[in-house]
Parts: structure tokens; C-alpha cells; sequence
């Protein structure tokens, strides 16, 4: 029996309505799949093609590590190769912040090796970078400590660090450097050229753990190491200026000193000391006045010291000779200005060689009067007393001489006992080296060699400026400063010394014009042996206060550093010398 039609009929009408409902959901969903491939697309394309660079570049600066590699600073020598500066075997420390689980711990462990305050550690260990450095040129045990621990995070480097033996030995000289081995000051700064070397870079790809990539990218350039230097400096001989000199200092009350020591006949310097000092290994605990190479870098009005070159130009230009004589009265005036000398005395008839014994101010005025503005300038500059000595230290002074379109009705009269010009010390030691070495003013120097490069040109040029007679006649007058006069207090047993002292009255600093009440400098410069000179010490002694005189306060330490330095370099006496003349009076 068939169904009944009715019932059929509505069965294959609702699969009918059913067809499109479907059609409808399946549309549905298949739209919103092709959008969310489309906007999948979209991110991609904003991915790769707009911010894809940038986020490549935060990756690789995530796991590249660019490290300059430092090189081995060279070695200062003194000339006998004893070690004045060195640089030795340490480590540096850094991290990658990122990469460090346990940042307070790792600080404290840091901290418990290398020592140092933990939160500076935990300071850097939280920065947002992908490397810091921890310490740099560490102790190499400590270090090695540290690395036992095994903390991820940590990098270990291998390093050098700048150490002085001598503390502060030659410290004005040498200098010193930074944390990134740079010349900061002296020859560390002048000859940085040679002793820094060149840096090396490293690059490479590494995980979060800082271990290398295979196969990641790598670039390494080695470091260059520096170049040895080999200085004139004598080591001994230092050590013994800078103990006497900081003793006269503290002996006579003195605010500051220097002294040179050097070779006349070519400028090598044997020894440079100042006072204050400070130890270069830790050269941020002193004040920056410690670090003054007060010879180069300090000028100061030679008083006396000079009448040595106003005597030789007169002799050199054949206006007199040692023998000369002068009526000179206890004062003169010039320009309007009276000259006295240092203590009263009656009018007298003296010779060149005693106005110069006898350290006559007045005498001195005459002399430059017969020279002229024109004549004296003309031989302070042949004597290198209006330019830099040349020497090869950073920051030299040149000193102060105006030329004579410049100078008073008294300035004729002040310059040539050494009022209204300024010197350096080491100025002076280059002028009076003419007179010790037959005439020819050097050029002051320190570097003696570089070892590793022969072929390096070491020229320190010389000029002409006396006649070798004149300096020969100076050498005498000289001699007997010391034999009979202001100088007796520098003599040395046993050989003849040639010298002159000054004591120097100081310029006002408060803007007005004239001198500072009580504020001298105290000098003596001279040579040994007098004929036949090897060894030029200058010695000056800033605002003594228990003394002012340059014969009380300086020779005694030229005295005693001539006898170290002739019997330290085994010097014979040499034969006495010639022309002396005898004193007539005073």
C-alpha cells in the first residue's frame, strides 16, 4: 500500500528550503577564512617588508658582540733599560644583562671576588643592553675566580693594565694613562703615538648563553702592540733629584720645586723633578698641581741667574772683557727708576768678572746700558730666552720677553739682572748650556731610542750662539762665583763647578703691578767639571720662607746632587780651569 501523497510532498519541500541555508554557511565561513588569510598576508607583508629591517637589526644586536681588542702598551726604559712603565697581563669583565638569571646574586658574587659595592654591580647587571662592562683590567686572579663560578651571563676578556714599579719615580715625566690606555699627560700624552698600538676589533654571533654560533658571522682584526721607548732619564739619578729637592723644599719652607738635570753637550735630561709629587698607579687621588712638570710648564723671573747671559753678551760683542773694571755706586737710576743692590755697600771699582762674583745689580744695569734695548734683546733671543726650547713634552711654556718697541724708559735697566722677563727652568738650563758646551745652545730632550724601529730619525738640532772663546771666558767667570763669591755653598771636593745663584723677587697676582711682599723664588744653576762640562743642574726653590737666598737654599742641593751625578758616571775632576780671575775687592 503506497504512503499516503500528502507526506511526501512535505518532505522534499523542506530539503529544498534546507539547500540554500547551507550554501549560506558555508559561504559564510569560507569568507572568513580568505580574511583571515588576508589579514595573516597583510601582518606578514607589515612584518617582512616594513618593520622586517628593523627587527633584523634588534636580533643581530641581540647576538653580535662587537669588542675592540686592546693592544699591549709599550714599555718606557730609562737609559741603562731599567723599567720606568709597564704594561701588565689583566682581564676585563662584562655581561649580558639579558642573559643573567640571578642578578642580585651574581652582583654579590662579583662584588665578593673582584671587590666593589654590589649595588653598582646590580646597577649594570639590570641595564637594557646587550653588554656592559663589569671591571675593566682587573687582577688576573681575582678574575680567574670569577670564572670558576661559572655564571651564565659573564664574558671574560684578556687585557692589559699600566703599572709604574718606581710609584713616583719621574711621575711629571711619565705621566700617565686612562682606562682605555690613552697618554693622559707627560710623555704617556707626547709619545702616545708609539707606545699605543693599534686596536683589534671582534665580532661574533652568540647565543643566550654567550657561547659562539656555529657558523655565525665572525670578524676578528688583531691588536698591534706599542712600541718600547728608551728615555735619557737615569734612573738613579732621578731618584736622588727628587729626594733632594723635596728636602730643600721642606727644609727652607718652600711652596713648590724643580730641577733639571741635564747633559749640556747635547740635552740629553738625565733627570726632571718637581715638588708636590704623586704616585701615577693612582693618580686620581692627588690634586691636578701634583701633576705639574714644572720645569717645561711653570716660568718664573730668573733674577741673577741671568746676569750670566748679560755678562756673556757683553764679552761676546767685544765691548769688554772679564777684566774690565766699572765705578759702580750703591745705586743707579734709569728711566726714573732706582736700582739698588741686594745689600748696602759703599761705591766701588770692580771687574765684569767680580760684578758677576758678587751678583751686582748695579753693575749688571751697566752692562746692558752699553749693550742697548736693541744689543741685550738681540742676545736674550740668541740664548733662546724669547722661544720654546723645543724639548719633547706636551704643554711647554715659552716664557716672557716683550720685544723692545715694547719696553720702558727702565727696561733696559730691570732685564739685565732678570726683572721684567720670565723664564722656564728648563729655558735657562738650554741658555747656560751655550755657555758650558763652547757656545752652542741644544735642543733638550728626552727620548733616546726606539728599539724596534732603528730606522727612526732621532735630529735634536743645535744653533750657535756665543763664540767658543766667549763661552770659554764665561766658564771662568762662572768658576770663580763659586771659588769666591754667592756660590760657594755649591762647590764639590775635588773639582771645579761653574754656576750662578739668583734670588728672585716674585710678581704681584692680584692685578696690581710690582712684587709680592716676602715672595722670592730661590735658584742656582751651574755645571761640572767647569772646563770640560758633562753634567748642568738647575735647581729652584718657590717662595722659601726660612730663607730667601739662592747661595743658602739651592746650591747646597746642586752641591749635593753634582757629587751623586759625577761619581755615579765616574767623571773625572778634568783639569782646572784656565783665566780665573782674582777678585780686587769686595
Amino acid at each position: 500500500m503506497s504512503a499516503p501523497r500528502g507526506k511526501g510532498t512535505r518532505s522534499r519541500d523542506s530539503a529544498a528550503k534546507e539547500r540554500p541555508s547551507r550554501t549560506g554557511r558555508f559561504s559564510a565561513l569560507l569568507g572568513a577564512l580568505a580574511l583571515g588569510l588576508a589579514v595573516v598576508a597583510g601582518r606578514l607583508v607589515y612584518i617582512q617588508m616594513i618593520v622586517g629591517p628593523e627587527y633584523a637589526a634588534a636580533a643581530a644586536e641581540q647576538r653580535t658582540r662587537d669588542i675592540v681588542l686592546s693592544p699591549q702598551r709599550g714599555f718606557i726604559l730609562d737609559r741603562e733599560g731599567e723599567v720606568l712603565a709597564e704594561s701588565v697581563e689583566a682581564r676585563t669583565v662584562y655581561a649580558v644583562p639579558n642573559s643573567v638569571a640571578d642578578k642580585p646574586g651574581t652582583a654579590n658574587a662579583i662584588a665578593s671576588t673582584l671587590g666593589g659595592d654590589p649595588a653598582a654591580y646590580l646597577e649594570k647587571l639590570s641595564r637594557d643592553t646587550s653588554f656592559v662592562y663589569i671591571a675593566r683590567k682587573a687582577d688576573v686572579e681575582r678574575v680567574e675566580a670569577l670564572r670558576a663560578l661559572e655564571i651564565s651571563g659573564l664574558g671574560f676578556l684578556e687585557d692589559s693594565r699600566r703599572v709604574y714599579p718606581s710609584n713616583e719615580l719621574a711621575c711629571q715625566v711619565l705621566g700617565f694613562v686612562g682606562v682605555d690606555d690613552e697618554g693622559l699627560s707627560g710623555l704617556e700624552l707626547y709619545y702616545d703615538d708609539l707606545l699605543a698600538g693599534k686596536e683589534g676589533r671582534l665580532i661574533g654571533e652568540r647565543d643566550t648563553q654567550n657561547r659562539p654560533i656555529p657558523g655565525g658571522v665572525a670578524y676578528e682584526e688583531e691588536a698591534v702592540d706599542g712600541q718600547d721607548i728608551v728615555l735619557t732619564i737615569d734612573k738613579d739619578i732621578q731618584y736622588q733629584a727628587q729626594i733632594a729637592l723635596a728636602e730643600a723644599v721642606g727644609q727652607w719652607g718652600g711652596k713648590s720645586g724643580s730641577l733639571v738635570i741635564m747633559d749640556p753637550r747635547n740635552g740629553e735630561i738625565l733627570a726632571m723633578a718637581s715638588v708636590p709629587q704623586f704616585n701615577p698607579n693612582d693618580f686620581g687621588s692627588y690634586d691636578d698641581s701634583a701633576y705639574r712638570n714644572r720645569p717645561v710648564v711653570d716660568t718664573y723671573e730668573p733674577g741673577s741667574t741671568i746676569k750670566s747671559v748679560t755678562a756673556s753678551a757683553v764679552i761676546d760683542s767685544g765691548l769688554f772683557t772679564p777684566e774690565s773694571m766699572f765705578d759702580l755706586p750703591p745705586t743707579i737710576e734709569v728711566g726714573g727708576r732706582t736700582i739698588h743692590e741686594s745689600h748696602d755697600r759703599p761705591t766701588v771699582n770692580w771687574s765684569l768678572t767680580e760684578i758677576v762674583t758678587n751678583s751686582s745689580n748695579v753693575g749688571s744695569v751697566k752692562l746692558g746700558l752699553a749693550l742697548g734695548p736693541e744689543g741685550l734683546y738681540d742676545y736674550l733671543d740668541r740664548f733662546g730666552l724669547t722661544e720654546k726650547t723645543g724639548v719633547d713634552f706636551p704643554g711647554e711654556a715659552k716664557g716672557w720677553l716683550p720685544t723692545t718697541d715694547q719696553w720702558s724708559a727702565s727696561t733696559i735697566a730691570t732685564v739685565p739682572f732678570g726683572q721684567g722677563v720670565s723664564v722656564t727652568s728648563l729655558q735657562l738650563a738650554r741658555a747656560l748650556s751655550a755657555i758650558a758646551n763652547g757656545g752652542s745652545l741644544v735642543t733638550p730632550h728626552f727620548l733616546r731610542q726606539v728599539p724596534d724601529s732603528p730606522e727612526i730619525a732621532l735630529d735634536w738640532s743645535t744653533e750657535s750662539a756665543i763664540k767658543p772663546e766667549t763661552a770659554g771666558a764665561m766658564r771662568a767667570v762662572l768658576t770663580d762665583v763659586v771659588n769666591e763669591g754667592t756660590g760657594s755653598a755649591a762647590a764639590v771636593p775635588g773639582y771645579q763647578v761653574a754656576g750662578k745663584t739668583g734670588t728672585a723677587q716674585k710678581a704681584r697676582t692680584d692685578g696690581q703691578p710690582g712684587y709680592a711682599e716676602g715672595k722670592y723664588v730661590a735658584s742656582f744653576s751651574g755645571f761640572i767639571p767647569a772646563e770640560n762640562p758633562s753634567i748642568l743642574i738647575v735647581v729652584t726653590v718657590d717662595e722659601p720662607s726660612n730663607a730667601i737666598y739662592g747661595g743658602t737654599v739651592a746650591a747646597p742641593t746642586f752641591a749635593r746632587l753634582a757629587r751623586f751625578c759625577v761619581e755615579h758616571l765616574k767623571i773625572p775632576p778634568g783639569a782646572p780651569v784656565t783665566g780665573v780671575s782674582q777678585p780686587a775687592g769686595g
